[in-house]
């Protein structure tokens, strides 16, 4: 897991990591021996370094110098719909802002006085970051690699009739069995199986169209005739619910 944090108040910066990383060490000692914790001084560094996907979550300061949190989340949004922003404020001015960003939390400062607060807003978030961390255990090219199911765009089977999973840089031809695959992704929300031995991941859905889903990638994945209704409800209710 890997989260950025974003102050231009060092001693507030420094808090705010401090409490993150006791947090997620007390409630979720598991997540620990993978986190990535990244700070940064101001929101120009911040988007220096930001790319989609890179991060889980990412913590704000609101009234930072020269570019606020509030633009940075902007620029965010621009590229990535999905990534969980929570804001750091000493004031609650901005909440209405939120929206446009569809803020995932507010955190008073200073952090030290409102722990409560700290440890619901966690509390809320933590389950669904912990769950789109899981990876799909696979050997690719003879040797085993963790696969983030998170990085997935789609998985298919090739001419050769070998699973393919196709990542938003790069593509991996596995022996992993279709049914092993198949019964992990099925179990996460944001996956669909659209077409006879094709799952999607509807994170990285750009449109549905008559009869294929268009990727942001480009990739066009076929929808089933069998397929097609179950599937418009699917996409439909996700959504609504993301």
């Amino acid at each position: 897991m890997r989260i950025a944090i974003a102050d231009d108040l060092e001693t507030d910066l420094h808090v705010a990591a401090s409490k993150v990383r006791q947090y997620i060490e007390t409630s979720y000692p598991e997540v620990m021996k993978n986190l990535e914790l990244d700070t940064f001084h101001c929101a120009e560094e911040l988007l220096e370094n930001f790319a989609p996907g890179k991060y889980d979550l990412l913590i704000l300061d609101i009234f930072m110098t020269d570019m606020t949190g509030m633009e940075a989340a902007e620029a965010i949004r621009l590229q990535n719909e999905n990534v969980p922003i929570v804001f750091l404020t000493t004031s609650q001015d901005f909440l209405l802002e939120g929206y446009r960003v569809f803020a995932a939390g507010y955190l008073l400062k200073p952090l030290s006085e409102h722990l409560d607060e700290f440890s619901h807003t966690m509390d809320h978030i933590m389950p669904a970051l912990v769950e789109s961390d899981r990876c799909l255990f696979a050997t690719v090219n003879g040797e085993k690699v963790e696969i983030p199911l998170k990085n997935i765009v789609y998985v298919d089977i090739n001419d050769k009739h070998k699973l393919t999973v196709h990542l938003s840089d790069a593509v991996c031809e596995t022996t992993m069995s279709y049914s092993q695959c198949q019964e992990l992704l099925m179990e996460q929300k944001n996956f669909l199986e659209c077409h006879h031995r094709i799952i999607i991941n509807m994170d990285y859905i750009k449109r549905m169209d008559a009869d294929e889903f268009i990727m942001k990638d480009g990739s066009r994945i076929p929808i089933s005739h069998r397929r097609k209704k179950e599937a418009k409800i699917i996409y439909m209710r996700y959504l609504v619910h993301r």
